[in-house]
């Protein structure tokens, strides 16, 4: 199944300025005399939450370097939560000179203190080599700390580790648990994750109907990817009795929708323009099919930074598809090997939780439509 990762550092500190924002006090209504006069008399929690107001201007006038320079003195004080943003600051360079050193200096000594979130952002700071030396072995061992704390991101991140044998011994079966845990806290990668495991049949058994359960959760998302992974997923599963065209078109349309207003991006990625032909071709639509796929195929030949020979296992799989649609035969996935010995995940209760019966879905059949303009 087809998943994009994405790692903006500057998007992870404004959701840290957010997440730590003290909740007892309305937005933009604060005493802004009585803040001062407890950060003036060396109160940790004040500074914080002061340095924060004066970074984000809310209630405060906006002030970035006194901002800095609140939250560095509530830091001192082994204030957890001021450690990690002087972290996230140092690493952005916002109100402070950019200092990947001094922001994996900050994030691991909130890290040694226990704060989950240090621990997470120390162990990406090992992971791609930033402020420290590149190290997969330390990134996976903070990634565990994390993730022993309940951090969904940190699980999933750990589980990933797992899923690849990277920085840590290689266990599927692992990894699924560890999947598990984050998406059933609502973590969206998680449930991605989790669901391309059941499809796939590595560390769990090949399982469709618990990969469509998880894929329609996290397709509830704003995720741009998790409603084209559900569109994938209806329009090529190889049971065919999960097939449905006509949600796959309607979903594969909101991806691309959630690309522009989410993402905010003019760009369609090729990967989402293949999944909109597929669903077309499984809902009957096949001249519609072949000018997406032959969009696709243009769109993959002007990505000048693609890797030649991923570039041409791409080319050989989009013209194969357009081969089909030319046919007016849609595309189904093989049906995958799975991994030997793979066992259930008890703990899983998603077809319970959505309330799906045991019996299996009719099949859908596909149909003619008015089409889709390009």
């Amino acid at each position: 199944m087809k998943q994009t990762l994405r790692h903006l550092t500057l998007l992870i500190c404004l959701l840290s300025l957010a997440l730590w924002a003290p909740a007892s006090l309305p937005a933009q209504q604060v005493d802004e005399k009585e803040l001062r006069s407890w950060a003036d008399r060396g109160d940790a929690d004040a500074q914080f939450e002061l340095g924060l107001r004066m970074i984000t201007g809310e209630g405060v006038k906006k002030n970035l370097g006194e901002g800095v320079k609140s939250i560095e003195k509530a830091a001192k004080q082994k204030h957890l939560r001021a450690q990690h943003v002087l972290g996230t600051l140092y690493e952005d360079g916002v109100g402070v000179k950019k200092d990947l050193a001094k922001a994996a200096e900050w994030y691991r000594t909130s890290a040694e203190l226990g704060f989950a979130l240090s621990q997470h952002s120390l162990a990406a700071m090992y992971e791609e080599g930033k402020g420290v030396q590149k190290d997969t072995a330390k990134a996976t061992e903070w990634f565990k700390k994390a993730a022993d704390q309940g951090n969904p991101p940190s699980q999933t991140a750990y589980a990933a580790k797992l899923e690849r044998g990277d920085g840590v011994a290689k266990s599927t079966a692992k990894a699924a648990l560890w999947y598990l845990k984050a998406a059933q806290l609502d973590y969206v990668p998680a449930m991605t994750r989790l669901a391309n495991l059941y499809y796939t049949g590595q560390g769990v058994p090949v399982d469709y109907r618990r990969a469509g359960a998880w894929y329609r959760r996290a397709a509830r998302s704003e995720d741009p990817w998790a409603s084209n992974n559900l569109a994938w997923f209806l329009a090529t599963c190889p049971e065919d009795n999960l097939h449905n065209g006509e949600s796959a078109v309607l979903l594969a349309r909101r991806a691309l929708k959630l690309v522009a207003e989410v993402v905010q991006s003019d760009e369609q990625p090729y990967e989402m323009i293949d999944t909109m032909a597929a669903a077309l071709a499984r809902n009957g639509e096949f001249k519609e099919a072949e000018l997406w796929q032959k969009r696709c195929i243009t769109l993959l030949d002007e990505d000048k930074d693609l890797p030649a020979e991923d570039r041409k296992k791409l080319q050989d799989e989009f013209s194969s598809r357009l081969k089909l649609y030319q046919k007016a035969t849609p595309f189904a996935e093989p049906d995958p090997k799975g991994e030997e010995g793979a066992e259930p995940l008890p703990q899983d209760t998603i077809l319970q939780d959505e309330g799906l019966p045991e019996t299996k879905p009719k099949k859908s059949t596909p149909k003619s439509g008015r089409g889709t303009v390009v």
